[in-house]
């Protein structure tokens, strides 16, 4: 009996190990990255391996906007001087085996650049639709990402005229707030109006789902526009009596893992919790420049005005790390040209941000807390986002 026993185990011990030779089963899975960098001055994307090697080189329309896409396959760049988007995609090829999959490393390319519209501007995805707001003529182009790699044909909702617009989706309802009209109204992706929201969001910009509810900066406070049945009510969060002179939400985040919205707020942040109907500002060092959850929603990250990375705990809504990042946005007069700002992409365990004036990308090890590499890109980078899938590479 205990020779059957020893037998067993080494059997057993050495099927794991062809498994985990043979990269077959969930023992070796691991993570795959690649970044797309686009140049502040120069139309060009560039997409770079973890270690900063440059695999693909892409002259686009006009200087790029980029956004990471569910799955981690694809980025999109918005175009909005060259009016048009372009799907980038990042080289990983995937073959489903059940329990895991496979990835293939290919060579990076421009997947489709389309002409959707007069200034696409604002960007939004939910639940396998994207959608991008044209600033020219106020129309909204809608992909199912679903069905990336095979149709790139977006279909395209009216709302009314040029404006600089913010959609949001939230199940089979598109909805678009305008910064000039200060007003949020609700469509079907078909294209149909079907409501107006009576509640004014003067100046309005910034959006984000939780839930069933949209949360929209206004000048005046935020706009929350909650399903309920089959219809939408809007109600207003406004600013606390002790608000900041000039201080508003324009930039909005949340995480299902947490029953709040998180905004700018002049030289800080704002905690917005629909439940309560409060906005309680969180006062930083320096303003935000940028913010975002990571994946699992365990920590906020942001990077702000004077160079440096901050975490924090979103719970207890305070900051327990700090580094110095990258090179601090230099202050200019109102109304001259505004200087690249750095950006930063957020990843499982790891954070990338754009350099703009030394012309590289920090890599951040968010588990170690420490800037891991600096990676010299050349030219300057500013808009950043992730490709990352998982799998098993034989």
């Amino acid at each position: 009996m205990r020779k059957l026993g020893t037998l067993t185990a080494a059997l057993l011990a050495l099927l794991g190990a062809l498994a985990l030779a043979h990269g077959g089963g969930p023992q070796g899975e691991r993570l795959f990255r690649r970044l797309a960098v686009a140049d502040a001055r120069e139309p060009l994307v560039r997409i770079l391996d973890e270690g900063g090697k440059e695999l693909g080189r892409f002259t686009v329309p006009s200087v790029a906007a980029l956004y990471p896409l569910p799955g981690g396959q694809y980025v999109l760049a918005v175009h909005r001087e060259g009016d048009a988007v372009s799907f980038l995609w990042g080289g990983f090829r995937l073959e489903d085996h059940g329990d895991h999959k496979d990835v293939k490393r290919e060579n990076p390319f421009v997947a489709a650049t389309l002409r959707t519209g007069p200034k696409p501007t604002h960007v939004f995805v939910h639940e396998g639709r994207l959608a991008v707001f044209h600033d020219g003529d106020g129309t909204v182009a809608l992909f199912d990402l679903r069905r990336l790699g095979v149709d790139f044909t977006p279909g395209l909702v009216a709302t009314g005229g040029a404006d600089h617009g913010a959609p949001a989706l939230l199940g089979e309802a598109l909805l678009v707030g305008g910064l000039e009209r200060g007003k949020v109204e609700v469509y079907t992706l078909g294209g149909r109006k079907v409501l107006e929201i009576p509640q004014a969001c003067p100046r309005l910009h910034g959006e984000a789902v939780l839930g069933s509810a949209v949360a929209f900066g206004c000048a005046d406070g935020v706009l929350l526009v909650e399903r309920r049945g089959q219809g939408f009510l809007g109600r207003k969060v406004p600013h606390p009596p002790d608000a900041p002179q000039g201080a508003r939400v324009g930039t909005l985040a949340a995480h299902p893992k947490h029953p709040f919205f998180v905004g700018n707020f002049g030289q800080g942040l704002a905690f917005v919790d629909p439940l309560a109907g409060r906005l309680d500002p969180l006062p930083l060092p320096s303003p935000p420049l940028g913010f975002g959850f990571d994946p699992e929603g365990e920590a906020l990250y942001l990077l702000t005005r004077d160079g440096r990375f901050h975490k924090l705990d979103p719970k207890a809504r305070r900051v327990v790390g700090s580094l110095e990042a990258v090179s601090p946005l230099p202050q200019v007069p109102q109304g001259s040209p505004q200087p690249p700002r750095p950006r930063m992409a957020l990843g499982h365990g790891v954070a990338y941000l754009t350099d703009p004036q030394r012309g590289q990308v920090v890599e951040v090890d968010l588990e170690a807390w420490r800037v891991k590499a600096r990676l010299e890109v050349g030219g300057t980078p500013s808009g950043i986002a992730l490709f990352e899938v998982e799998g098993v590479e034989h």
